[in-house]
């Protein structure tokens, strides 16, 4: 922000300058002066503006990502909670046919 501000006073301060030139090859050294920098801060201007929106469509993919990826799991954890409730039901059947066994064979002695 200092910076922009610096540059934006540098640059009125060379356009002033061009104004108050003794001389018209003074007043157009001073205006190409003004214009290179107000160039140059026109290029960086536009890195940055290049950088931001890379930056920004980066953090979007990898949002797009995370969000598949909780949906995945959350799905994954759905599938392994199903699995896991018929594993309990079957182990109380399996177990109930087991106590079922040891009754028959204790009766049977």
């Amino acid at each position: 922000m200092k910076k922009n501000l610096f540059a934006a006073f540098a640059c009125g301060l060379l356009v002033s300058s061009a104004a108050w030139a003794d001389s018209p090859d003074e007043a157009l050294l001073a205006a190409q002066m003004a214009y290179q920098q107000g160039d140059e801060q026109l290029s960086q201007s536009m890195e940055r503006l290049k950088r931001a929106s890379e930056a920004k469509s980066e953090a979007d993919r990898r949002l797009l990502d995370a969000q598949n990826a909780v949906t995945a799991s959350a799905n994954e954890l759905s599938a392994a909670q199903a699995a896991n409730d018929r594993a309990r039901e079957i182990m109380q059947k399996l177990g109930a046919a087991l106590d079922d066994a040891w009754k028959r064979k204790d009766g049977a002695q």
